[in-house]
């Protein structure tokens, strides 16, 4: 796919995203299409973007219910900026919005599922869902405000989003820590790679609803014995995603490869499991989910978090032992 066509691509209307609230991914998809209309200047903004930084950010507002006009019960409120060095911050930020925002009259704390500082907010602050208010606690606005920043914290005023070292120091404006940058350029890839690759039609819905679960995981670290909900291993990884569509399948996989039905490689369908033997125990050693698209989901080994790679990428495919289908 070509720089155009996935652009393209994810601009369409997208409906569904593991992990990611409905409302808070339409907020994330106005804010991105509507960006060039009112900034010329600043072309390509897709929403993997904006989730990538509200991944990093506040995962999504996670604990926090999101209502269908956008606001969010309870705010989100970021830790106190007082200079200690929480999230890299060694600059005490002293209240600027008397408590308004974030609740302290003493230091400002970012706020908003994108993390906007309240001082910024004063000035900056837009209205993303025309209801004449401007309300970092509402998706909308937080989002639609954090794309005009990443735009207008350029002096020109001139960002081509698809181009990688524009995006990489659009973020760095951002905030100016090149871990948050990483972080959040390796969100932007796991989106942009569902975008392509969204679990599709097929298989039964069982497998659909684990795969999705299993998709949702992504970016968790990986933990040997890990069974959730913060950290898994490869196996705990597809034996809860499974629970989830209601299928309990063994906990270890020298035993999950002898349940359920084989399946062969040409007729892989989302949930079904493929195993490896990597060397690092008893063959079978590690399992993985087919999402589709010739893409799998797994929790690959100590020190890494779950991803999605090629089903036919060269490691793995050298290793291939068996795929069995789950019921």
């Amino acid at each position: 796919m070509g720089d155009e066509e996935r652009h393209r691509a994810e601009q369409e209307t997208i409906t569904s995203v593991p992990g990611i609230h409905p409302v808070l991914l339409d907020a994330y998809q106005r804010a991105a299409a509507h960006l060039a209309d009112t900034h010329p200047g600043c072309t390509g903004l897709t929403w993997p973007v904006l989730a990538g930084i509200g991944h990093e950010e506040s995962h999504h507002a996670a604990g926090s219910t999101i209502t269908p006009t956008g606001d969010t019960d309870p705010p989100i409120i970021g830790p106190l900026l007082d200079g200690t060095g929480v999230g890299n911050n060694w600059t005490p930020h002293y209240d600027t919005d008397q408590g308004r925002w974030d609740g302290d009259t003493t230091y400002d704390a970012a706020v908003g599922v994108t993390q906007l500082l309240p001082a910024w907010w004063a000035d900056h602050g837009a209205d993303g869902n025309n209801d004449t208010r401007a309300d970092p606690h509402n998706v909308y606005d937080a989002t639609w405000s954090s794309a005009i920043e990443l735009c207008t914290s350029h002096p020109e005023q001139q960002v081509d989003f698809t181009d990688a070292q524009d995006l990489h120091d659009a973020l760095f404006r951002y905030n100016p820590w090149d871990t948050y940058v990483d972080n959040v350029l390796a969100h932007i890839e796991h989106y942009q790679q569902l975008t392509a690759s969204t679990v599709p039609p097929g298989g039964s819905e069982q497998g659909r609803i684990a795969a999705e679960w299993a998709l949702a995981q992504v970016g968790k670290p990986y933990l040997w014995g890990g069974t959730g909900p913060d950290s898994f291993d490869c196996s705990g990884l597809t034996m809860m995603a499974w629970h989830a569509a209601g299928v309990s399948i063994p906990r270890v996989t020298t035993d999950q490869v002898n349940t359920g039905t084989r399946v062969d490689l040409d007729v892989l369908a989302p949930g079904d499991l493929l195993f490896y033997d990597t060397g690092s125990g008893p063959a079978p050693s590690h399992v993985t989910m087919y999402v589709g698209d010739g893409q799998m989901v797994h929790a690959p080994s100590s020190g890494q978090t779950i991803r999605v790679e090629p089903v036919a990428g060269a490691y793995y495919s050298a290793r291939f032992m068996s795929a069995t289908r789950p019921h």
